[in-house]
């Protein structure tokens, strides 16, 4: 074959070493992976402190070892829960978060958001 001439493989420099680059690469995932969280966390209490406590109220029966805390999540869920017990308390001249299985309560409710039947 005229012209044709076996030609070396090209070979790299003896002694380089390609750097191991995946733990930084696990640090970035891990650390953007975070701050995401961190963030999203961020937001929802922004806009939960930014939501009024309802001027709308209903009519609800506390159950045995409910507290106020989770009627306030329940019936007004886009609402600071600290404001609304302490709306909770106000409405029902309540002296401490303690009550009593049964006991009839006002309690501000968000219709669309609270449950359908309380």
């Amino acid at each position: 074959m005229a012209g044709y001439s076996r030609a070396r493989p090209a070979t790299c420099a003896p002694g380089r070493q390609v750097a191991v680059r995946w733990p930084w690469l696990f640090a970035l995932a891990a650390g953007s992976a975070l701050l995401v969280v961190m963030l999203g966390l961020l937001a929802g209490n922004v806009a939960r402190a930014g939501a009024p406590v309802p001027e709308q109220t209903t009519l609800v029966s506390v159950s045995a070892g409910e507290t106020l805390s989770e009627l306030a999540g329940r019936y007004a869920p886009a609402s600071d829960t600290t404001e609304v017990v302490r709306r909770i308390r106000q409405l029902n001249d309540l002296d401490s978060a303690a009550v009593p299985a049964g006991l009839p309560l006002a309690v501000p409710y968000q219709p669309g958001l609270a449950p359908s039947s309380p």
